[in-house]
């Protein structure tokens, strides 16, 4: 297979590049999210408890109050690392419930433990820094069970938060089908029975899909969606929104003045969509 240009490359970037920035730049709204949920949630419950003190005259000096919301909050998110480990190895599960239960029961201690410790260790260090005496309000078991019954909440919350985020990854994900070997299509006389290899592309016709094989084309009663998840995915890439490619009948890619351009084995040209640039990169090993 020969692809236009150097290095197997478009517009001078390696295609299998953009894969790995667009992973690293979900990574960093996924941190981003986090910081941005995590600020909102102790910054409203630190405005609740000024207003309270303000209120009533009563509770903590402003240098308390924020250093405490602060470092609680910066010691949740890093255990916000420790709870996507952690789902992985328990994921929710009805039919696996004991171990579900089991594993999460004891991951709210290990968080309630690693948040309290953390934010423990920052206080006293900001403490230190800033000339202020660090006052133990009761020894550190009893403050930690104190915690534990706030953390449990937070840790409860957060699992559902990162469950259904991952729910949602997998919603995205083409559904996993058996591939098919034949298919069988119309033609003038009757159907024909075709081996998938034999196919060249598949281009969307409203309600049908035309299957091209050796200069004909046939018609077959499905849709393009379904076609791309049940075709084998390491033989077949979909490179437009109308148009699916059998991978061996590629020659090369080539730019042109309208948006690159797949040409095949037998001289055709067929549209590549930008958004399909990245799938098309990872199944010829660009």
């Amino acid at each position: 297979m020969r692809l236009a240009g150097t290095n197997a490359s478009i517009e001078g970037t390696s295609l299998s590049g953009n894969t790995a920035t667009k992973s690293s730049l979900r990574k960093v709204w996924e941190v981003a999210a986090w910081i941005a949920l995590v600020a909102v949630l102790w910054g409203t419950d630190l405005l609740a408890k000024l207003s309270e003190r303000d209120q009533f005259g009563v509770g903590k000096d402003t240098f308390r109050l924020v250093s405490e919301q602060v470092t609680s909050a910066l010691a949740v998110l890093v255990m916000v690392l420790f709870l996507v480990e952690w789902l992985k190895l328990f994921p929710l599960s009805l039919k696996n419930w004991p171990r579900t239960v089991i594993g999460h029961t004891i991951g709210t201690v290990l968080f309630a433990f690693g948040h309290y410790s953390l934010m423990v260790a920052l206080r006293a260090a900001w403490y230190a820094l800033s000339d202020h005496p660090y006052i133990w309000r009761q020894p550190f078991v009893s403050n930690l069970v104190v915690e534990y019954q706030k953390d449990i909440k937070i840790y409860i919350g957060f699992v559902v938060v990162i469950a259904a985020y991952r729910y949602y990854q997998r919603s995205r994900e083409p559904l996993a089908q058996s591939a098919v070997n034949r298919l069988v299509v119309q033609t003038g006389s009757g159907d024909k029975v075709m081996r998938i290899e034999q196919i060249e592309y598949l281009e969307a016709a409203k309600n049908y899909v035309a299957v091209h094989s050796s200069g004909r084309e046939y018609i077959l009663r499905e849709t393009m969606a379904n076609m791309a998840r049940k075709l084998p995915a390491d033989s077949f890439v979909r490179i437009h929104r109308s148009f699916i490619v059998n991978v061996d009948q590629i020659s090369e890619i080539k730019a042109a003045d309208s948006g690159h351009r797949v040409i095949l084995l037998n001289g055709q040209e067929l549209p590549l969509s930008r958004n399909y640039r990245e799938a098309v990169a990872r199944i010829i090993g660009a």
